[in-house]
């Protein structure tokens, strides 16, 4: 372990969290959009008097403003680029367990079942090194490693 990073458990599971969410990524950004695109005002019940409380957004101009600005959605657009990123550094072996542990909507094999299955041809404690490896990769990339 010596030079090693160590990544703290909770790391680890937010980092799991974010790669169970990878495959959803897409859709979050676009409802995200949708949001800012149109936006549900609140009904005015004030019949009468009074100026206008809420305003309809006037123009597209501030909606492409708030997309581009919108943290939530530059947040998912760089766990993606981090997870892509990571992935096209690494093996066969490594893609197939992240796949299966991760991407997955339901997960068929556990590790030991991807050697039993020959669906890696990697010893299990190989096959634990890559997906540590690839967490603590992906743990840099998000910036929530601990020094």
């Amino acid at each position: 372990m010596k030079g090693e990073l160590v990544v703290k458990r909770t790391t680890i599971r937010k980092v799991e969290d974010i790669l169970r969410d990878y495959p959803k990524i897409d859709k979050y950004i676009e409802k995200r959009e949708q949001e800012l695109r149109y936006p549900t005002v609140p009904r005015d019940d004030n019949v009468g008097g009074g100026k206008a409380q809420y305003k309809y957004p006037d123009t597209a101009l501030n909606t492409l403003i708030t997309i581009d600005d919108d943290r939530r959605i530059n947040t998912l657009k760089r766990q993606r680029e981090v997870i892509d990123d990571c992935l096209d550094g690494v093996g066969r072996d490594t893609e197939v367990i992240i796949n299966e542990l991760y991407f997955k909507k339901h997960q068929q094999y556990t590790i030991d079942g991807l050697i039993a299955n020959h669906m890696i041809n990697v010893s299990r404690r190989k096959a634990f090194d890559l997906k540590k490896t690839f967490i603590n990769d992906c743990a840099k990339g998000f910036g929530l490693y601990e020094i």
